[in-house]
């Protein structure tokens, strides 16, 4: 809380000093109540009711420096987080005309359909948007993007670029509670975006070179280097090339809507599994209220990637290593699915309360199946 106060502070006395610009701030919250109805845990949320997990608040803070160039900043405060405030969006923005900007910073990797709002639950109907499609390590992505929109008779088009590096030094602890990293070099994102009326649709094309520190892995990593350096090689997460693939399609005459979206996560050489994911959500709109089912899937698991190494190692250690590089490999599968009920109501301006029933089914291991309930209040101001 200390660092929300002292991060608000900064931003009050940002906004003194740039009195001359036009600056706006505005802000949004998400205070999320969540608990499993067993002992299963599903996102974070067991058996004992969570506040925090997915709360969050937010100050943004927009200026015009001149007529062709705005500074966008956007500070987060997460429960998830313990509420420890820091900036996330960071950017300066160049109007070249009326088609075209350029953006530079910190900005928000343009991955998903609500991928700008993707923390702003006022912004659409769900508590939470779908993680089986939603939950990456990553959101952000310090480079360079270029937007660019037009017209063609009644439709309206519009491309994205993005180059940059992905950055996350913490993305979950490892088992010994220390902190697993993520970097991903020479970033590219390409997304094509369309509407006609009430369809917009979209498709995205991303690749890094992916880094990362697994405290988990580091200490097999260490003794296979020994015995195998180019199997060690594979193993580890260095430079090597991730893709991303994705497709949204949606449809709203505002009585009713129905959106959905699927990504593909590839990985080349690592213990990682291709994960492919998607959802299908409908509702309508009944005056304040809008009642909503979704269905969600995510299939995390292309088999096992390392047999022919194995067998390769000498006998003493294939017995020692292989059950520890095959449950490496384990760790990594995933197959499930979730059916959720959601009601939104929209209590009064900017403030909507919402609630749904989650359905979680793991199809890997049917003890781990679970019912979640959660509860949100969110709000822009």
């Amino acid at each position: 809380m200390k660092k929300l106060l002292l991060a608000s502070a900064v931003a009050a006395s940002f906004v003194s000093t740039a009195a001359y610009a036009d600056t706006r701030i505005n802000g949004f919250a998400n205070f999320t109540a969540g608990v499993a109805l067993d002992e299963n845990e599903v996102y974070g949320y067991d058996e004992d009711i969570d506040f925090n997990q997915h709360s969050l608040f937010a100050i943004q803070l927009s200026s015009d420096i001149n007529d062709k160039v705005s500074a966008t900043g956007q500070i987060i405060a997460r429960g998830s987080n313990d509420f420890d405030a820091k900036f996330e969006w960071a950017y300066l923005t160049y109007k070249a005309s009326d088609n075209l900007s350029v953006s530079a910073g910190r900005l928000r990797a343009p991955l998903f359909l609500y991928s700008e709002s993707l923390d702003v639950g006022y912004s659409y109907h769900w508590v939470d948007a779908p993680q089986t499609v939603y939950d990456i390590v990553f959101n952000n992505l310090d480079g360079i993007r270029f937007d660019y929109s037009t017209y063609a008779g009644d439709w309206e088009l519009g491309a994205q670029f993005a180059f940059g590096v992905i950055d996350n030094p913490d993305i979950g602890p490892a088992s010994d509670g220390s902190a697993n990293a993520f970097k991903g070099n020479n970033t590219i994102i390409v997304t094509l975006n369309a509407g006609y009326e009430s369809f917009k649709g979209r498709v995205v094309y991303g690749q890094t070179s992916a880094s990362g520190s697994f405290a988990d892995v580091d200490t097999l990593l260490a003794t296979l280097e020994q015995i195998s350096p180019s199997f060690a090689d594979q193993v580890e997460v260095d430079d090597d090339t991730g893709q991303f693939f994705g497709v949204a399609l949606s449809y709203d005459n505002f009585d009713w809507f129905v959106n959905a979206e699927y990504t593909l996560v590839q990985n080349d050489d690592v213990f990682f599994q291709d994960d492919a994911a998607f959802y299908v959500s409908a509702g309508t709109r009944m005056g304040k209220l809008t009642p909503s089912i979704t269905y969600q899937h995510r299939d995390g698991e292309d088999g096992y990637h390392y047999t022919a190494q194995i067998a390769a190692l000498p006998a003493a250690f294939q017995a020692a290593l292989g059950p520890a590089i095959v449950g490496l490999e384990e760790s990594q599968f995933e197959d499930y699915s979730m059916v959720s009920l959601g009601l939104r109501y929209d209590w009064n301006t900017q403030i909507a309360l919402k609630g749904e029933i989650v359905g979680f089914e793991d199809r890997l291991d049917g003890d781990n199946d679970t019912t979640m309930f959660r509860l949100a209040v969110n709000y822009v101001f």
